[in-house]
């Protein structure tokens, strides 16, 4: 009997396994797909979310830069004189740096021109010329017959040279003035492959993909893959510019149907479902006594001892075992996803908080801002940059790039940790990294965020093949000073071209060094220029000084360079109108290597012995040929005589011809050739000088400066002063700073 009893059981139990495994199957199926369903909808979720934020983030760039351009087309007094006004080259100059200034603040820039109606010439970043000349002509003439501007535009390919490629583009137009666009237009053009990079840098690309569509559907990113049917993307029509942006996932078309495939789970689960209850009640039926006696034996030992289940054969169940590991699995891979995430989100969340952008979206923020455990308090920011970047991405493979910056992020981690504080940080750039404290106590934190970037950059240079620059703000009572304590650590790293690297830089040491005026500064460049074209050997002295000057004000290396692209866009303008020989050696030889020396240089002693070196060479070729030509000797005595008689309001071209028995002509003919300048200019700008000097060092007035200079009649005087300098003798007296009494 017992034999028999034993195979009945197990006749029974055999019956049952049949069911529980389709039953349990089906079940664990159903579970998946709630799970996948579940997963779907957080992917939906987060793509709404990312779609959103991407489109405030690009809209707000674009509007940004619409306002910037807008503004400058409005408000900016030199713009409006070169479109309304001959202009000159430094017209010219300063109205190029003006567009250059907008493309530094805005990364996404491809290029910015302004095209001129009254005689058809357009500026960009590095000449002007006839819009018949300039490779994106078609864009322009389209441009001009629009009675009201389109706003940005669809990817297009904008016209280059020859020797270039060319490359997609969005394109905003501004009208000048803005209702009719009479004067001219300003056309700004936004590379497409900036704007794919800027979207990518706001999503994690391991999982998801982004593409952008035009009012007609035109997609803007060529290598994005087609998930157009996938029900996982995320839409968002900007208002702004009317394009449509679309996060999906990637491999989304079999995501899709893995998520929205839960009716045929769930067919099939009510049919095993089904199954399930028809044959339990059909085995049951049959083996109600024996079941119910299993049931209450079962009942009564889970009672007596509830530890013995573990001694159930856990062969019935390793398939349950199975599922139940692979959800803990599959938990985990979610676990991290969320944890890439997070880091994503927290770099997007320094980025705003830098920039201060934040204010629109008040709830968000503080949302945000508790979401990482930031309460609110006291904060200062410092900037860390790399010394010496270019040599250190030549030395250096991206890969050991990489890992020296992990190695930054975690020293500065681990030194805030060891001094008890709370520090967020960041790399911001290829080479600047981001420093943020956070402290209750205000008081010393500015002592804290010494301490913390002195033992950075102590560390770096005893460890590390090379060096750092720290850059340090005043302290912010707030969130919203945050900003403004960044702004001004990076100013403070900025004048490490002047005050060297490898050090700590406070902005107190340099917020009451104010710059010296450019006027004094341009003075120098041009005469540096003006020695080396006449041959004088002090311009280098003067070069040296120029440097000094800089060095005492402590000027941010972004001003450092407007000064010497001056001085090399002056001394080009000058070779070339002069001595076009010598242009060909500058253009080719001395030009190339300061531009580049200008990229590469991180002091001023650098830059001041590259430039020297190369006005050394100029300088001496320009001597080489000038005294090669004919008559040098005859004309430095007649530019000689000039300068000690300049004050003769008899010098002239007949008088010089007469004590010099040479023809007037032919002498005015050697002099241009000789000395660069005809002899009214030369002459001229004698006794400018010296006008200008006793203006600013004598009480004398207008008329006995005239006549002291040679000029007998005052109101010729004063109309060749004002066409020269710009100024009236007055005003230039009154621009001029108070020279204070000797002492005694």
């Amino acid at each position: 009997m017992k034999a028999r009893g034993s195979s009945y059981i197990k006749r029974m139990l055999l019956s049952y396994l049949p069911i529980l495994f389709v039953t349990v199957s089906m079940l664990i199926f159903i579970f998946m797909s709630i799970i996948n369903g579940i997963y779907g909808r957080n992917a939906m979720q987060a793509n709404r979310v990312t779609a959103a934020f991407v489109v405030n983030m690009v809209d707000s760039t674009l509007k940004g830069i619409f306002v910037d351009t807008q503004k400058m087309t409005e408000s900016d007094d030199k713009l409006r004189q070169y479109f309304e006004a001959p202009s000159d080259r430094e017209l010219e100059y300063d109205v190029s740096n003006l567009l250059a200034t907008i493309i530094v603040r805005y990364g996404l820039i491809d290029s910015i021109y302004v095209y001129r109606a009254k005689d058809g010439r357009v500026l960009d970043q590095s000449s002007i010329r006839p819009v018949e000349l300039f490779p994106d002509k078609p864009y322009i003439y389209s441009s001009i017959g629009q009675i009201v501007p389109s706003g940005w535009t669809s990817p297009r390919m904008k016209g280059t040279d020859e020797n270039e490629r060319s490359a997609p583009v969005t394109s905003l137009v501004v009208k000048v003035p803005r209702d009719s666009g009479t004067l001219g237009h300003v056309i700004v053009n936004v590379k497409i492959s900036a704007l794919e990079l800027f979207i990518r840098q706001m999503i994690n690309e391991d999982v998801a993909q982004a593409q952008v569509l035009d009012a007609q559907g035109k997609p803007f990113f060529t290598d994005a893959a087609d998930n157009a049917h996938s029900g996982l993307n995320a839409e968002k029509v900007s208002d702004y510019t009317n394009w449509k942006y679309t996060i999906s996932i990637k491999n989304g078309k079999w995501l899709d149907y893995l998520f929205n495939g839960n009716a045929v789970w769930l067919a099939l689960g009510l049919v095993s479902i089904i199954f399930a209850i028809s044959s339990t009640l059909y085995v049951t039926r049959r083996s109600y006594k024996p079941i119910e006696a299993i049931l209450h034996r079962i009942d009564r030992f889970s009672t007596i001892v509830r530890p013995g289940e573990a001694k159930i054969s856990k062969n019935e169940f390793a398939f349950i075992d199975q599922a139940i590991e692979r959800l803990i699995t599959n938990n985990m891979d979610f676990q991290e996803k969320q944890q890439e995430h997070l880091v994503i989100r927290r770099q997007q969340f320094l980025q705003v908080l830098l920039k201060g952008d934040y204010e629109e979206e008040r709830v968000l923020w503080e949302q945000e801002w508790q979401h990482f455990g930031l309460a609110a308090g006291h904060y200062i920011v410092a900037v860390l940059e790399l010394d010496h970047y270019v040599q250190f991405g030549l030395k250096y493979n991206p890969n050991d790039q990489s890992l020296f910056k992990f190695i930054i992020s975690s020293v500065a981690v681990e030194v805030a940790e060891q001094n008890g504080q709370r520090l967020v940080s960041e790399w911001i750039s290829k080479n600047q990294f981001v420093l943020l404290l956070i402290a209750e106590d205000g008081v010393v934190l500015e002592h804290h965020m010494l301490q913390i970037a002195e033992q950075i950059r102590g560390w770096v240079e005893k460890y590390l093949d090379f060096t750092v620059t720290v850059g340090i703000g005043l302290a912010a009572g707030s969130e919203a000073d945050i900003s403004r304590s960044f702004h001004e650590a990076a100013g403070a790293v900025s004048r490490k071209v002047t005050l060297g690297v490898n050090r700590i830089i406070h902005t107190v040491e340099t917020k009451d060094k104010a710059d010296s005026e450019w006027f004094a500064y341009l003075e120098m460049i041009r005469s540096i220029i003006r020695k080396i074209r006449m041959l004088e050997q002090e311009w280098a002295g003067e070069l040296e000084l120029l440097f000094q000057e800089m060095a005492v004000h402590q000027l941010r290396k972004n001003d450092v360079e407007r000064l010497l692209h001056y001085l090399v866009f002056q001394l080009e303008f000058e070779l070339e109108g002069a001595l076009p020989g010598e242009a060909r050696m500058w253009l080719g030889e001395a030009k190339p290597e300061l531009l580049l020396a200008m990229k590469q240089a991180d002091t001023l002693k650098q830059l001041e012995s590259c430039f020297t070196a190369a006005l050394t060479r100029v300088a001496a070729h320009v001597e080489e040929l000038a005294l090669s030509r004919r008559h040098i000797t005859l004309m430095m005595e007649v530019r000689d005589y000039v300068a000690a008689h300049y004050t003769d309001p008899n010098l002239s071209l007949t008088m010089l011809s007469d004590r010099f028995q040479i023809n007037s002509k032919y002498l005015s003919q050697l002099f241009k050739e000789s000395i660069g300048q005809n002899f009214l200019d030369f002459l001229i700008g004698l006794r400018i000088e010296r006008a200008k000097q006793l203006l600013r060092e004598s009480g004398q007035s207008v008329q006995d400066i005239s006549e002291a200079v040679g000029y007998l009649n005052t109101t010729s005087f004063i109309r060749v002063f004002r066409k020269t300098v710009g100024l009236s003798p007055g005003q230039y007296r009154e621009s001029q700073p108070a020279v204070e009494p000797e002492r005694e």
